[in-house]
């Protein structure tokens, strides 16, 4: 009896688990791609800094400074668009996981009903 009980409790809270899943997994991803463009933003910042240490004229400077914040507008850009993909793709994920609850809940009400 008290085996039932348990597997009636998993069954009845995968649904949860499987959103804390998708939950976590998206959080972790958004993580990773944050420490990416941290790093790449770091990175190209100490370069432009040693480019621009090593130049003669404010011509060259400036034309140092407009490729590094050309590079850093699109990196910036290609960043919000997988964050926004990624994003996306979960709570379309997510919005599926509930409708699937809510028909498996209406079906069992429906049958209970009976």
């Amino acid at each position: 009896m008290l085996e039932q009980i348990n597997e009636q409790l998993k069954e009845s809270l995968k649904p949860v688990t499987e959103l804390a899943t998708l939950n976590m997994n998206t959080l972790q991803e958004l993580a990773e791609k944050q420490n990416a463009l941290f790093t790449t933003l770091l990175s190209s910042g100490v370069s432009f800094a040693e480019t621009a240490a090593q130049q003669k004229d404010v011509m060259s400077l400036a034309e140092a400074q407009k490729a590094y914040l050309e590079t850093l507008q699109q990196t910036i850009t290609e960043s919000a668009k997988e964050t926004y993909t990624l994003v996306s793709g979960a709570q379309q994920k997510a919005g599926a996981m509930l409708k699937d609850i809510s028909e498996e809940v209406t079906s069992k009400v429906t049958a209970a009903a009976k």
